[in-house]
């Protein structure tokens, strides 16, 4: 099963930092990065639908600076452990600056699997 899950699991993808997502200081809002992160979550898992059995919830977040406005923020996924019934994902959102990764935020993520 561990190599249908890497296999069928996306673990990189982008977005840019839009208008309608910043605050008056122009930082990105954290429920948009939350938002984000789950949505990243859900699409890279989308070919593993029939073997999971929960939607993903939150284990933990770390914020650990701002993003601003039209920053590019990529999204990166591993997988953090695998059990009999749980995919757990850790995901990575931060921006290349001068060709240094530039950590926004950390985050992980369970999934619950079918049990086999």
């Amino acid at each position: 099963m561990e190599n249908l899950i890497k296999k069928n699991t996306r673990n990189t993808s982008q977005f840019t930092v839009a208008i309608d997502q910043i605050n008056n200081s122009k930082a990105l809002l954290s429920h948009v990065l939350y938002k984000e992160m789950l949505a990243f979550v859900l699409e890279s898992t989308n070919p593993l639908q029939n073997i999971i059995v929960s939607k993903p919830t939150l284990n933990r977040i770390h914020i650990l600076k701002n993003a601003f406005l039209n920053d590019i923020l990529l999204l990166n996924s591993s997988i953090e452990k695998l059990g009999q019934d749980e995919l757990q994902l850790s995901v990575e959102v931060y921006k290349n600056t001068n060709n240094n990764k530039d950590i926004i935020c950390t985050a992980s993520f369970s999934l619950q699997l079918e049990k086999a």
